[in-house]
Order: C-alpha cells, then sequence, then structure tokens
C-alpha cells in the first residue's frame, strides 16, 4: 500500500493570519506584548477650503466560526443528526431539533427520536449518519447476510489491475469503462478486497442521483462481512464538499459570501481522515479551479488512494489537470514536484506542461487579467496527434493504472424535426414577444422581488434560441414518443429545461400517458421514487433533466426486495442537444447497460432538433467530438461520425 503523499494536515496553523483583518493581527500582538505593526508615514495633504463632516466609520467585530462538533450526548440518552430539507426548517425546530452551526447539521438529543422528526433520520454512509455515530461513540446495529450481487469477470479484471497498482506503490486509478458496464461494483469489490489494516476510512463524492445506488452497492458488497471489519464510508455530493472542512473559531473569513469560501478553501482544516478518496463521473473536476474541485484536491493530496470513475473523463488536453499528479508519477516527469499547488496554481502547471510537451495550447487574457488557456489544434493531424498522446499518458507507464472498456455499439438515429412558419417566427421573434405570444411568464423572481424578463444579451441568444427550440418542438415530440409507447415501448426524454419537462409531462399526460417526472430540484428519495416508479412499469414515459447517475434498463435487480424492472424494450430521445459529449455519452448510457443476467441491453437513441436552427449545429457539433472522447479513452468505434451524417440526410 503506498504512503500518503501528504499528511492529513490542514495549512492553517501557518497561515492563519492571512485569514485575519489588520485589527485582529494588532489585538493578538497587544496580547502577547508586542508592538503593534505601523503604518508607513502618510504625506501631509493640502488644506482644504472647504470643511466637510464625515461620518465615523461602523464598528464590526470580525466575523468568526463556530465549533465544529457536536455535543457527548448525556448518560442514559443519544443524538440523532437529521437531514432536514431547507423548507421544513421551522418545523423541525418546533418539534424539538436544533440547528448547530458549527457542523451545520440540524440534531436531537434525547431517548426516543420524536414521530414527527423520523421522516430526517439519516441516511446510511451519510455525513448526518457519520456525525451522529461519532457523538454517540457507537454505530448503529448491522446484520451479516448473503450478498445479491457478485462481480462479473469484466469487472474482476478491474479489480485485479486496480490491486495491482497499488501493490506496486501507485496511489491513483482511472476506472474508464463505458457506461452501463459496472464500474461502481467493481470500485467496491476493490475496496473490499484492500487491506483492512491499511485502509479503514473511503470518502465517496458523487452527484446527487448516484447516491442510491451507491448505498446499495455499498451495503452489498460488504453484506457478508462481520460489522467489526467493514470499512467505513462517507457519501456526499459535490455540491456539498464544501462541509467537508472546518474553520478554526479564531480565523476571520470575513464579510462577503465569495471572500469567506476563499477563505475556508485555502484556511480550513480536513474534517475527515480519509485513506481513500473516490470521484464519481469525475469529470465534474475537469474545472480544477471550482470550490469544489479545489475542496477535494486536498483530499486526493492527503490519501492513500485516489480513484477517478467516468466513462466521459474529458474531451481534450487541458481537461485532465486533475489527473496531473498521476501523469506526473506514471510518466516520470515533473508537474507540480513536491510543492502545494492548488487552483489556478495548477491549471497553470498543467498548461505550461502541455505547451512543454507540444501541444497546441495557446494562451489568452481574461477580463480579470489572469492568463488563460485554449487548445487550438490548427489541422487534423495536429488534433489527433495531441489526442494520441493523451490516450498514451493514461494507458500508464510501466504501471498501469486504468481500465477503460467499450460497450457494444449503441444505436443512434438523428430525429429533425421541421418548424411550421407560425414557431419559425416565434423562433425569430424577441424574447419577451416570444413569451407573451404563447402565454408563458414574463415576469420572474429575482432576490424576493418580481423583475420584468429583458431581452436577452448577444451572449445569451444563442441559449435563448435553444429554449425556443425545446419549448415549440414539444407537440411534434409527444406524437413522437405515444407511437413507441403504443409499439410497447418504454420511453425516456432527457430534456434540458424544467420548463419544457413540465410541458411535455403534462401534454403526456393529457393524453392518457403515466409520466414520471426527474428533475434537479428534486430531492434524492423523491427521484429515486420517479425511478422505480418507471422501471416497475408504473409509468410508461420519464422525463428527466439527469444526464447520469441513474439506471432505466431492463432486467435490472432492483435491490433490496430483489425484484427486477419490466422487460420493456426502452427508446431514448434527447429531446434537447447537448454541446458537450460528457452529456450526450452519459445520456446514451441510461438504458444501454448491462442486465442483472450479465447480458447488455440496447435502446435506441434519437438526437432530436429543429431543423435548420442552432441544434442542427449543436447535434453535429456534438457526434465530433465524441469521436475525440473515444479517441482519448481508447474506444475509437465509440461513434461513426460519417454514418450519422449519411443517416441524417437519407430521412
Amino acid at each position: 500500500m503506498p504512503p500518503r503523499r501528504r499528511t492529513a494536515r490542514s495549512t492553517t496553523a501557518r497561515t492563519v493570519k492571512a485569514g485575519q483583518s489588520s485589527a485582529a493581527r494588532k489585538f493578538a500582538a497587544a496580547k502577547n506584548g508586542e508592538p503593534a505593526p505601523k503604518k508607513a508615514a502618510a504625506k501631509k495633504a493640502a488644506p482644504r477650503k472647504t470643511a466637510t463632516k464625515r461620518a465615523a466609520p461602523r464598528k464590526t467585530s470580525p466575523r468568526k466560526t463556530a465549533a465544529p462538533d457536536l455535543r457527548v450526548p448525556d448518560p442514559g440518552e443519544r443524538v440523532w443528526v437529521l437531514d432536514v430539507p431547507f423548507e421544513d426548517r421551522s418545523a423541525a425546530g418546533a418539534a424539538g431539533a436544533r440547528w448547530y452551526p458549527g457542523p451545520r447539521v440540524f440534531a436531537y438529543y434525547g431517548t426516543e427520536l420524536p414521530e414527527y422528526l423520523q421522516p430526517y433520520e439519516s441516511m446510511p454512509y451519510s455525513l448526518q449518519r457519520w456525525l451522529e455515530d461519532d457523538a454517540n461513540e457507537t454505530w448503529r446495529d448491522e446484520v451479516v447476510r448473503d450478498r445479491a450481487m457478485q462481480p462479473r469477470d469484466t469487472q474482476l479484471e478491474s479489480v485485479r489491475r486496480h490491486l495491482a497498482a497499488l501493490d506496486a506503490g501507485f496511489p491513483y486509478f482511472a476506472q474508464m469503462d463505458s457506461t452501463g458496464l459496472g464500474k461502481t461494483l467493481a470500485v467496491c469489490e476493490s475496496v473490499r478486497q484492500m487491506s483492512a489494516a491499511e485502509i479503514g476510512t473511503v470518502l465517496v463524492v458523487a452527484p446527487k442521483g448516484a447516491l442510491p445506488g451507491w448505498r446499495r452497492t455499498i451495503a452489498d458488497s460488504e453484506a457478508d462481512i462481520e460489522p467489526s471489519d467493514r470499512k467505513r464510508w462517507l457519501l456526499i455530493t459535490y455540491q456539498s464538499t464544501k462541509k467537508l472542512l472546518s474553520v478554526p473559531p479564531e480565523t476571520d473569513l470575513g464579510k462577503r459570501k465569495r471572500t469567506q469560501n476563499k477563505r475556508t478553501i485555502s484556511l480550513g482544516e480536513l474534517r475527515f481522515d480519509m485513506d481513500v478518496v473516490i470521484a464519481d463521473e469525475s469529470h465534474a473536476l475537469m474545472n480544477i479551479e471550482s470550490q469544489q474541485s479545489q475542496i477535494l484536491w486536498r483530499y486526493q493530496e492527503a490519501a492513500r488512494s485516489v480513484v477517478w470513475m467516468s466513462a466521459t473523463p474529458g474531451y481534450q488536453p487541458l481537461h485532465f489537470a486533475y489527473m496531473a499528479r498521476a501523469v506526473e508519477r506514471s510518466r516520470g516527469v515533473e508537474i507540480l514536484g513536491d510543492d502545494e499547488y492548488l487552483g489556478y496554481a495548477v491549471t497553470m502547471k498543467w498548461a505550461e506542461f502541455l505547451i512543454e510537451s507540444g501541444f497546441a495550447v495557446k494562451a489568452g487574457k481574461a477580463s480579470t487579467g489572469l492568463t488563460t488557456w485554449r487548445w487550438e489544434p490548427e489541422d487534423a493531424a495536429r488534433r489527433e496527434r495531441d489526442i494520441a498522446a493523451v490516450h498514451g499518458w493514461l494507458s500508464g507507464g510501466a504501471e498501469p493504472w486504468s481500465i477503460s472498456r467499450p460497450s457494444p455499439p449503441t444505436p443512434r438515429e438523428p430525429l429533425g424535426q421541421e418548424l411550421t412558419a407560425a414557431q419559425k417566427r416565434l423562433y425569430n421573434s424577441a424574447w419577451v414577444d416570444y413569451r407573451k405570444e404563447l402565454g408563458l411568464p414574463i415576469w420572474k423572481a429575482v432576490g424576493g422581488k418580481r423583475v420584468l424578463q429583458k431581452n436577452p444579451s448577444t451572449r445569451a441568444a444563442t441559449l435563448r434560441f435553444r429554449q425556443k427550440c425545446s419549448y415549440l418542438r414539444i407537440p411534434a415530440s409527444a406524437d413522437q414518443v405515444r407511437t413507441w409507447v403504443k409499439a410497447g415501448n418504454q420511453v425516456f426524454v432527457s430534456m434540458f429545461y424544467r420548463e419544457s419537462v413540465a410541458a411535455l409531462a403534462q401534454t403526456l399526460r393529457d393524453e392518457g400517458l403515466d409520466v414520471a417526472v426527474v428533475d434537479g430540484s428534486m430531492s434524492s428519495p423523491d427521484q429515486e421514487a420517479s425511478i422505480r416508479r418507471f422501471q416497475t412499469g408504473g409509468a410508461s414515459v420519464i422525463v428527466s433533466t439527469t444526464t447520469s447517475a441513474i439506471n432505466l434498463h431492463t432486467n435490472e435487480l432492483l435491490l433490496p426486495e430483489g425484484s427486477v424492472s419490466t422487460l420493456a424494450p426502452r427508446v431514448t430521445l434527447i429531446h434537447d442537444p447537448r454541446w458537450t459529449p460528457i452529456d450526450i455519452r452519459q445520456i446514451e448510457g441510461r438504458a444501454n447497460r448491462i442486465d442483472k443476467d450479465h447480458n447488455h441491453t440496447t435502446s435506441t437513441c434519437y438526437y432530436g432538433y429543429a431543423e435548420g436552427t442552432v441544434e442542427e449545429e449543436m447535434v453535429l457539433t456534438g457526434i465530433e467530438r465524441i469521436a475525440d472522447l473515444g479517441s482519448i479513452v481508447g474506444q475509437s468505434d465509440l461513434i461513426d461520425p460519417e454514418a450519422f451524417l449519411a443517416a441524417r440526410a437519407e430521412r
């Protein structure tokens, strides 16, 4: 097992004064008997002709952070850490729950949890359950049973390669199998087989929609192990990663939210000591300068083992900065060295490495004055050369540290739809006029106030054209979906705009179809209930804005009850085109997956678009980028752009 790259400590001890105001530094100096820092002598100002009265500056105390821990329960009681939605906080408080600002959770102390608070009980492997177990100093009772899922040979091959890299002292592994091949079970099996003496804690960061699947897979992979020998898992979403840091109470975070976030990331301490860090759908880390990427980077630097999971890890060289440590170590080159870099500094070092390696990366300037970089190959040969180089890095050096295997080809069909003359007029009309004519709201809520929607700027015009196309094509898509359902299919419709989702769902319901809806505004349990209704045949159509981490295929083993999803053929309609191949491939993989009998299920994917509009350009660009993505991960036959274009011409 490789040792930790960095000890799991904070940078706070040596940089705490950087997070304090000047007043706080003066106070600390006076308290320790040191002379207060002096200001440079100011130049004498010329006398003013007229004196103006100025208001005295308002005195404000520096913003401090609260203690990050819950108190230990009194004898005879225990604590429940609750998962309370924002809209229910007042009701939870009235029922006896209390908000603790340090750990940022609701908790209830007592002998029994009141009936009203029971729906908010923490989920297994959640942050709330972790804090609850720590405060109670005991874990909940667990049972030993037989496993329901056994890894297939292809998954065991991934396990062997992963553990071989660890045994060779290489702490990184990229699981890049195509969608639907069982990456989650393969990684859980790898963790199960890791030495219990060296690996005890596991952090999984994943999209919200993936958490139910992770809970089921973790529970089943350790079902036949004695509770005392099981790993301790923590599941959290990318949006909640800031909860993984705690800031010492003496640190001044400032007033502005942006300042608070920056100081929390740079000065915060790692709340948990994690041996293994797993980033599910790791393409979320492509922007290494985002808050969630920087927090996860700090955990990666302190872990013994790091796993990146994604069928779509990136489609151009600049996207792979989050794997810089692995590339550095496998190729024997220096990219970051032993220095501790974070955020923009990682971007800069990765871009410099690409330029030195001969990539077509060019520097530019952002409005902030910082240097930015773009990948701009001047011809197809240069493009292929750069992509082949990235593929070579991901394939591993002396010790293979990744695995990428394709699924059977996905059937794809273009579905061009013509706009009527009236729809074309609406498509080209001003945004406000368009909404008025269709009877859509022309007011929106901004800061709690009603504000009239304005016509978009040039930058937003493309987005508005897409939104118009999405809404105007709803009648045509509804007719197509109804035809597929009458033929005995169950249909998955992928959309981008919640307004369009609501309109299409209502149109189909008015025609007598049962429709399930999944979008980002729903909680994980509500999303899971909608998906389960579709999988068990309660709904013939599911309309979703979610692009990843949900299973919609036939003959799926549904845990924990052990039932099976319906055998009706699945059809996928991508109603709203996407620019990025990552979103496209993730959508295609929702119903094209391996079933419980280890057979690959197939769902034809129809690409909807309005002919002669910006959507047509998006479809063609997406197809070209899917080909680049396939070359990077070693799946050159992922798509045949020429065959797709030929099918489009024939329609």
